[in-house]
């Protein structure tokens, strides 16, 4: 039997210390994040309190949501983006991605033919979609923002579960900065002195109630919403009510281009003080309904409306 030469025995041990120092190295370069093993499921909660498990980070997302894409291109995640629902249009190249339907009318064909590892989906964790999703082994994560603030604590969610936590931290916290600075400009204006609004969701008068999140978004730009009082997330009045409850400022979100007309052609419309002063205003229903990266232009938006003279 033959035994190793001196010589070999020395270059065998100086290569082993050669492996060992890179090895050291590298883990020293990553915060001791090298690893030589698979990493192991990590479990997050999403808005819905399930818990999802994530295998390393996603490649292949789908959007379902208009305010999820829009998340995820602020985070600089739009090439893992592999398809949107139909009305993902925000910014433009989330409008180019593959269309796989809505929340309402889901194309799954699709959604399995593009092998997403993560879907950001809407809803409860009762929806079918999610349902659906599951039956196919899918990760799906819901999002569901209630209230204006939640739109921040998402997006550091998305953050989280996509390995983009200190973008996504970063963006939270400009946003509340934004969102604080719109607060103390309307804070100044007394409760009883701030105007009463009506929110128009559509020529049948129907509107926001308490809880809803324009209700939230109301309140933080300095408003009153007169349905606040309502038993229904989105109660209906009729003209009638209205011209009751005569409120300062009537908001038209132009979903429909048609319906600031409709609304004027209605009998009686134009005996609500609000008409009669010019305090009948359109803004951009993309965004202040979505709980996304622009919702706190949405919040000023409105404010600066409601506070010309106060926000700025």
């Amino acid at each position: 039997m033959n035994q190793p030469s001196l010589a070999g025995a020395r270059r065998a041990l100086i290569l082993r210390r050669v492996v060992i120092a890179i090895l050291s190295t590298l883990l020293a370069m990553t915060g001791g994040a090298c690893s030589l093993v698979a990493p192991k499921a990590t479990a997050v909660a999403d808005d819905a309190g399930r818990q999802v498990e994530l295998k390393g980070r996603p490649e292949r997302i789908i959007s379902m949501a208009p305010s999820n894409a829009e998340i995820l291109f602020a985070l600089g995640l739009g090439d893992r983006v592999v398809g949107v629902s139909n009305y993902d249009n925000y910014p433009a190249e989330a409008g180019k991605r593959e269309k796989v339907g809505d929340a309402l009318s889901p194309n799954f064909e699709k959604m399995v033919a593009l092998q997403p590892d993560l879907v950001l989906a809407v809803g409860t964790a009762q929806s079918e979609i999610v349902k659906k999703l599951e039956g196919y082994k899918i990760n799906v994560f819901i999002l569901n923002a209630n209230k204006v603030k939640d739109a921040m604590a998402d997006i550091r969610l998305v953050g989280r579960i996509t390995g983009t936590s200190g973008k996504a931290g970063q963006l939270a916290e400009a946003m509340e900065k934004r969102l604080a600075g719109v607060e103390v400009q309307v804070a100044s204006v007394p409760a009883d002195k701030r105007p009463t609004v009506f929110w128009v969701l559509d020529r049948m008068l129907y509107t926001v109630g308490p809880g809803s999140f324009i209700d939230d978004l109301i309140t933080l730009a300095g408003g009153r919403n007169i349905a606040a009082d309502a038993k229904q997330d989105y109660p209906q009045f009729n003209l009638e009510a209205l011209i009751a409850r005569d409120p300062d400022v009537i908001i038209v979100p132009l979903i429909d281009r048609t319906l600031l007309d409709q609304l004027k052609a209605m009998k009686g419309w134009d005996k609500l003080k609000a008409v009669k002063t010019g305090r009948v205003y359109t803004v951009d229903p993309d965004i202040v309904s979505r709980p996304g990266p622009r919702i706190v232009d949405g919040v000023q938006t409105v404010a600066k409306l409601l506070h010309p003279d106060v926000v700025k």
